[in-house]
């Protein structure tokens, strides 16, 4: 791959008649080279800058430090509050005395003697422009007037330029071009990056592209033709907290202008630096807002409540009681009428002391789990939800699922390394190289006969539908099925449908009394989908009867996936080793919290909790689950 950051090293002409072969009229990125480059030209005596930015602003400081020039005029089609340039740059220009006449827009240059006449007319400002944002300018009728002088410096944009790249058909009209939201020319090997792709702009806007740039090759390098949009990290530094107790009492220190000074030609410093007792005042005033929370999840309404807590007299007794009420506001009610039912409204008996036979703290656990006898599994989680996902993305997920010993459920390969339980819709997909096949049941539960590629292949069907779930429960036992998926979704297979609707729950409660009425309770494995956010949700769906869970919404958010619209959306912001250490953490994490929940409930192996270790706090989860209520007869 080649990255192209050649920058914009011609100005871009006015367009106006008379400004062509007019040696008197030079465009303001060359007239900075050549100061830059160690030349003093004489100038005339007047010099007028056409333009508002940045280097508008360079141009004429530097144009009133050369000799012969004695007065600087800089021209701006808009007004003041909508010049480009620095504030900074602005205020010193404004101060070593320029001169800056706003609403003004050069339409000629014309020769008179040894002058030039600038033709110019008067605008005002119109409807927003849609591409930039800002208002246009509009040419007001009759205002054509002159300004003379002796020196034109166009300072209306910049351009690249190169024969060599034009020939290969990779120039645009005044810059490389260059697509935005990969960094890629029309050569899919040669990318683009800084002023000479998207035209002038400033060096920290410059390293911006080259770090987008830098993820956009490297994702090329590694084949992967489709990578996440890139977005700027919300925090790319670690810093601690900054503890100076003077953060909010020192004011923004202006350090001495000095100006052109006494010898301008010899280009002095402009301002004083500062000394180290400013320099420490200048750092206490930061608010190091990336350090504040800890988390790159960044609260304005947090940074804002630590400001006012900060600015608090503690004698301002009416104030902190305010702001204590904002901060202890009591939530409302937890259980509204209509709340549907939920895993947090299901609640563990803690043990008795005669059955807390072994220290909870000390003594693990037992989370392993022989899935018919057929896969061993060192815990009791499945991770699906990434088959369309982008390349990395899915490679990421696998290699957080091999690591984490976690089988992956979906339709997608995720090599060798992780078991596959493969969904499917078509009996013909079936693969040899699968832990398990899972067939995936229509709405009308059509019923296939399903047979084992290989003797250690898991088979059973996934269902969506609670209609018929004794039907599939008889046929899957009469074939003598390894597993059964229960998707309280409705929607599995489908991108991210935990988010589409609330899980049902019941489905799991049904499917063990049906197996409780044939007497047939353990002759089949139950793997349940749907809303499975902890350990503890998955301690509680083992006491309900399931062997094992499948997290979806869980596993993409430890990836570093955004909720948005009901989808999951990735950026950027995780790197590809990020995402693989969030998924082994959040199985290592929820598999830790499963065991507590067991722990605390007095066994000692996850499998041993049963429906008697849990309790329902509320009627319609009572109800869904089969688990009675505190105080009610089950």
């Amino acid at each position: 791959a080649v990255l192209l950051t050649i920058g914009s090293w011609w100005g871009k002409s006015m367009d106006i008649p008379g400004e062509v072969d007019n040696e008197n009229v030079v465009d303001g990125v060359s007239f900075l080279r050549k100061v830059n480059d160690g030349e003093r030209p004489t100038l005339p005596d007047t010099v007028v800058v056409v333009g508002g930015g940045d280097v508008a602003m360079d141009a004429c400081r530097a144009a009133l430090r050369l000799p012969g020039c004695k007065n600087v005029k800089v021209i701006y089609r808009r007004g003041p509050d909508e010049i480009p340039a620095r504030r900074i740059e602005l205020e010193g220009a404004i101060e070593e005395g320029i001169k800056f006449i706003y609403y003004t827009q050069q339409v000629a240059v014309e020769e008179r003697g040894n002058s030039l006449l600038l033709k110019c007319v008067k605008t005002e400002l119109s409807e927003v422009d849609n591409q930039d944002g800002r208002r246009r300018p509009k040419v007001i009728s009759g205002s054509e007037h002159d300004i003379e002088c002796g020196m034109v410096i166009a300072a209306v944009g910049q351009q690249s330029k190169s024969d060599e790249l034009d020939s290969n058909g990779l120039m645009a009209t005044d810059r490389v071009q260059t697509d935005w939201d990969t960094m890629r020319t029309k050569d899919p090997k040669v990318f683009a990056a800084g002023d000479g792709a998207f035209g002038g702009s400033t060096i920290v806007m410059a390293m911006h592209h080259g770090q987008r740039a830098a993820y956009y090759v490297k994702s090329f390098i590694n084949g992967i033709d489709n990578p996440i949009p890139y977005r700027t990290p919300y925090r790319t530094r670690r810093v601690p907290v900054a503890q100076d107790i003077k953060w909010e009492k020192f004011n923004p220190h202006h350090p001495e202008f000095f100006g052109v000074g006494d010898n301008p030609i010899e280009f002095p410093e402009i301002e004083a630096t500062y000394d180290w007792e400013m320099a420490r005042n200048e750092a206490a005033r930061c608010y190091r807002c990336d350090a504040e929370t800890g988390s790159p999840d960044y609260s304005v309404a947090h940074r804002e409540d630590i400001f006012s807590m900060a600015r608090t007299n503690p004698a301002d007794q009416e104030k902190l009681k305010f702001m204590l009420h904002k901060r202890l506001r009591t939530r409302s009610n937890p259980f509204p009428e209509g709340r549907a039912p939920n895993l947090d409204d299901i609640v563990f008996l803690p043990a008795n002391l005669s059955r807390l036979v072994i220290d909870p703290y000390r003594e693990a656990c037992k989370v392993t789990t022989d899935l018919a006898n057929k896969l061993q599994m060192q815990h009791p989680f499945l991770i699906t939800g990434f088959d369309n996902e982008s390349q990395e993305l899915f490679e990421a997920m696998s290699q957080g699922c091999a690591l984490s010993h976690t089988p992956y459920f979906g339709n997608k390969d995720p090599g060798k390394e992780t078991n596959w339980l493969q969904l499917s819709s078509s009996i013909t997909e079936q693969s040899k190289d699968t832990a398990g096949y899972v067939f995936h049941l229509g709405k009308d539960n059509k019923l296939v006969s399903l047979k084992r590629a290989t003797d250690n292949q898991l088979v059973g069907f996934a269902v969506s539908n609670n209609d018929n779930l004794e039907q599939v429960i008889s046929y899957s036992l009469e074939c003598k099925h390894d597993i059964l998926v229960l998707d309280s979704t409705g929607n599995l297979g489908n991108n991210w449908s935990e988010l589409m609707t609330t899980p049902d729950f019941s489905m799991l409660r049904d499917a063990i009394q049906i197996l409780r009425k044939m007497k047939k309770e353990g002759m089949i494995e139950l793997i349940y989908f749907g809303g499975v956010r902890s350990g503890t949700d998955t301690a509680k769906l083992i006491g309900l009867g399931a062997n094992a869970v499948i997290m979806g919404v869980c596993a993409a958010l430890a990836m570093g996936g955004e909720i948005q619209d009901y989808e999951i959306k990735f950026s950027s912001n995780y790197s590809d080793s990020d995402r693989v250490q969030g998924l082994v953490n959040i199985v290592k994490a929820n598999l830790g919290e499963a065991s507590m929940m067991a722990r605390c409930t007095g066994k000692t192996n996850l499998y041993n909790v049963e429906p008697e270790d849990l309790c329902a706090v509320t009627a319609v989860t009572s109800k869904v689950t089969g688990i009675p209520r505190a105080g009610k007869y089950a």
